[in-house]
């Protein structure tokens, strides 16, 4: 009884830590952040006229690249898949060709 009750504690703190461990959620820091820079360097925020939210649907290629879907503002879609698309991101710890929803709010500085 006790031997099977430690194997199904090991089991249980195993399948924990695999869980906590495993992470496709575009809110990683480094790869958000790298988005976040290439944003902020095209100078996209100067020309809009009030803060905004946008949601970008994007996927990562075999070789690293972002590949922007969509985005749900017609406005700055354009703009914005000029800016990130194709884009070699420096951080590998978002999964290929897994679609991710990225929410981005753009300010005026």
């Amino acid at each position: 009884m006790r031997i099977s009750k430690s194997l199904l504690l090991s089991a249980l703190f195993t399948l924990v830590l695999g869980t906590v461990s495993a992470n496709t959620n575009p809110e990683n820091n480094s790869a958000r952040e790298e988005i976040k820079q290439l944003i902020t360097k095209s100078h996209l925020v100067s020309n809009i006229q009030a803060e905004t939210t946008v949601n970008i649907t994007f996927i990562v290629n075999e070789e690293n690249e972002l590949i922007v879907m969509s985005t749900d503002d017609v406005e700055v879609d354009r703009a914005i898949k000029s800016v990130l698309n194709y884009k070699k991101l420096k951080s590998s710890d978002m999964m290929v060709n897994n679609t991710y929803t990225l929410p981005i709010t753009l300010k005026r500085l």
